[in-house]
């Protein structure tokens, strides 16, 4: 059985590391460069991050930036944020890049993911899908939860696993940031329907929470970020918790 993975979570502003509630109300956190040097020594299993004004700005990401990050972090780095063609795939993985994260973009160009997992492989992309309860209805935002996509996850899961791809992020926009635990609605509702891996994202408040999520069989890796900012948790609390209940982690 493949161990469970903890994975920090930076979202990356012009103004530095930042953090919200439901993708709204950001904090500033001060500079991306410390918290890459402390999470890489601090017993994690990959490190997330994603900025979150590449959409906006409609520019490359910053490389030589991204180049010093990746120097610093000695563990999985996945990147994501504005990715927009396969040029930009390849001077990301010239800079170190293990992973990038594609979102927004696949909704209006899916034969881009296509493009990509032949000419890279599935296991170098991470498709992240963030999303809102409607109505009863899970359905997909875009640019960062600003654009109702008007499809609804379990949909956009079917088209996107037909292509490939081996592993999601799922974020919940109404549970990220407010620390009460993941969407474990959702996954009573469709976790047996999905063939990928997951990396459950969005709502970590307490070690308990990562094992609830762990209970979901094809759930690989949980993602956390108000958890580890704002309260007196590590990762290695978290994994010795884990560990304490008998989940499997690295």
């Amino acid at each position: 059985m493949l161990k469970k993975r903890i994975i920090p979570t930076l979202l990356w502003k012009q103004v530095g590391l930042v953090k919200g509630e439901k993708f709204d109300s950001w904090r500033n956190l001060g500079s991306v460069m410390p918290s890459i040097k402390l999470y890489s020594n601090r017993d994690v299993d990959g490190l997330i991050l994603l900025n979150i004004d590449e959409l906006s700005r409609d520019l490359d990401p910053n490389y030589n930036l991204l180049k010093e990050f990746c120097e610093n972090c000695f563990v999985p780095f996945y990147y994501g944020g504005g990715i927009k063609n396969i040029d930009q795939i390849f001077n990301l993985l010239k800079v170190g890049i293990d992973k990038i994260v594609i979102n927004s973009s696949l909704y209006n160009d899916l034969d881009f993911l296509k493009k990509i997992i032949t000419i890279f492989g599935r296991q170098f992309v991470v498709v992240s899908i963030d999303y809102k309860k409607i109505k009863k209805k899970y359905i997909c935002f875009s640019h960062n939860g600003k654009k109702n996509e008007n499809i609804e996850v379990r949909k956009w899961i079917e088209q996107i696993e037909k292509i490939g791809v081996s592993e999601i992020i799922l974020t919940s926009i109404n549970h990220d940031g407010m620390m009460r635990g993941y969407d474990y609605e959702f996954m009573e509702l469709f976790s047996k329907t999905i063939n990928s891996n997951l990396i459950m994202s969005g709502g970590a408040g307490k070690p308990d929470d990562m094992f609830k999520a762990f209970q979901y069989e094809n759930v690989d890796a949980v993602a956390a970020a108000s958890l580890f900012h704002f309260k007196e948790i590590t990762p290695k609390d978290c994994k010795n918790y884990l560990k304490a209940n008998n989940i499997n982690v690295r």
